[in-house]
């Protein structure tokens, strides 16, 4: 569900998340948050949903198989010396 509120920046670039978005997010006092800039818009997400929308999207960097992966960090270890 997409929805907006107006909210008003401190002194101190501080804003109050709405309650019902708080309620929706699952989130409370002293809970952490991601904070992240998408082009001209600031987006705000819990840490284990970035981790969900972000998992495995380095797959296959570095190799396909554990001894691909392996022989790539071999060869960078190797290049330090």
């Amino acid at each position: 569900m997409t929805f907006s509120k107006l909210v008003r920046l401190s002194r101190k670039g501080q804003f109050v998340l709405p309650k019902d978005m708080r309620d929706e997010l699952g989130v409370g006092e002293g809970d952490e948050l991601i904070v992240m800039k998408e082009d001209n818009c600031i987006v705000l997400t819990t840490p284990a949903r970035y981790a969900r929308s972000t998992k495995g999207m380095m797959r296959g960097t570095w190799g396909r198989s554990k001894e691909e992966v392996e022989s790539y960090l071999h060869g960078e270890r190797d290049s330090w010396r």
